[in-house]
This record gives C-alpha cells, sequence and structure tokens, in this order.
C-alpha cells in the first residue's frame, strides 16, 4: 500500500509500494535521486513527478517515492544502473528548475526503509488518522467513552509475561493474550490491552508515548489499536 504521510522532521512524504525482500531476482540496487527547489503547492508537485516519470519510463526504474522538505522536492529511483537518468531529468526539468542529482549503491533498499517508509510512531500516527477518519464517517461521538484496545506481539512468553505487569502498573486494562500459529517471524506472542478514554490525536499518541518505551524494553513490537465506534443514539438507548 502506498503512503502519503508527514514525517517527524516536517517533510510531506510519499512512499510507493516497494517490495524490495521479494525483489531478490531484479538487480536494481542502485539508488538514484533528483532534488528539485520549488517555490508552488501541490499542483506544481504533482505535474513534476508526472514530468520526471514520463521522461524515465524507458530507464525501467522502480520509483520510490518523494519528499517535500523546506521548498525541495527529492525524488527516489531504484534502477540497474543511473545510465541515461541524468538525461531524462535534463528533459524533464530544464531550463525552468534548478535541481541536483546523483545515485549510489543502496542494496539492501536502506534509503527507502529509513527515509521513506514511516517509523513506529509516524506508521501509529497514519493508522490513527485513518481509523478517526473512519469512525466520523459513522457518526461517532469521539468525546465518549470509548475501550481503546491496543496490540502488541513479542518473540517469547517471558517478554510477554513481564510487559503485561508493566503495562498495568502504566494504567492500562489486561485483556487477553494470544499465539500467531502462522508468522513470518519470531513474533508470535501477542497481547491486548485496554483503556477507556475518547479518541482524538492527541490521547492516542499520550497512550503510546507510555506504550512504546515499555514494548522496547521488551524487544516487543506494537501492532496498532482499534475500537468500536458509539454513536449519539446508543448512548440515547443506554441512558433510557
Amino acid at each position: 500500500m502506498s503512503l502519503l504521510y508527514t514525517d517527524e522532521e516536517g517533510a510531506r512524504v510519499f512512499a510507493n509500494e516497494l517490495y524490495p525482500d521479494e525483489n531478490i531476482y531484479e538487480e536494481k540496487h542502485t539508488l538514484l535521486w533528483a532534488f528539485i527547489k520549488i517555490e508552488g503547492d501541490d499542483e506544481e508537485l504533482l505535474h513534476l513527478e508526472q514530468k520526471i516519470l514520463e521522461m524515465t519510463r524507458h530507464l525501467d526504474l522502480d520509483y520510490a517515492g518523494w519528499r517535500l522538505f523546506e521548498g525541495w522536492a527529492e525524488f527516489y529511483f531504484y534502477g540497474e544502473s543511473a545510465k541515461g537518468f541524468e538525461n531524462a531529468l535534463n528533459e524533464a526539468l530544464k531550463p525552468k528548475y534548478q535541481f541536483e542529482s546523483g545515485n549510489r549503491r543502496d542494496k539492501k533498499y536502506e534509503t527507502y526503509k529509513t527515509l521513506l517508509l514511516p517509523n513506529a510512531t509516524e506508521y501509529h500516527t497514519i493508522q490513527s488518522e485513518m481509523i478517526i477518519s473512519e469512525l466520523e464517517e459513522v457518526g461517532d461521538d469521539l468525546e465518549a467513552e470509548h475501550r481503546i484496545e491496543h496490540h502488541a506481539l513479542f518473540m517469547t512468553k517471558t517478554q510477554r509475561a513481564r510487559f503485561i505487569e508493566a503495562v498495568q502498573e502504566a494504567g492500562f486494562d489486561f485483556l487477553n493474550e494470544f499465539l500467531v500459529e502462522k508468522s513470518e517471524d519470531d513474533y508470535v506472542y501477542g497481547i491486548v490491552f485496554t483503556k477507556l478514554s475518547g479518541v482524538s490525536f492527541e490521547i492516542l499518541a499520550k497512550q503510546t508515548e507510555d506504550i512504546f518505551p515499555l514494548i522496547k524494553q521488551e524487544h516487543g513490537r506494537y501492532e496498532g489499536w482499534g475500537t468500536d465506534a458509539v454513536t449519539m443514539n446508543e448512548m440515547s438507548d443506554e441512558e433510557e
């Protein structure tokens, strides 16, 4: 799934959908980039993106995405080599735009993973935006008390047990634990824990601010949160 979000530095980021771990038979290990000075709006950015993609199409590159930060639009690609990239940029951008470009080996797609893909905190923000938007669409009363369910995974039962104790001390309630039977990695010992609260970016940010250090302490992985919608009609029925 492609992602559009704002990272912790304040840059707007578009991460295109790539599967570097699955592309083991491809040799697109050269990272290519173009940094372009722009002063316009989103329309100009998208026009630039379209123009660059059009002029580089014959190079058979994998488009990784872009960052927009302090007036610079950064575009990233992966290819077998940098051959033809500079010429394509000149065709797309000159003489109107000032730009810098370059390339280097990046066999493990580190730039894509660390610069374009969201970190745990950023991904949580993206998830919260999606869930809150869905709640609003069904008429949820976000200020009403919800049971927020958080999910986390650990590699051992001992890590999970220590985390349960710590998260309860932090004011959360233990709901249940589970085992992931078909996992692609070693994170198989799951837990669901909850907290009663309203729903907002600030509230969820505070909750994860309390949660993340405890998960990190036990080398676990946060899997996100969810809740059921609470509508005004449901609240009226409960009051009656």
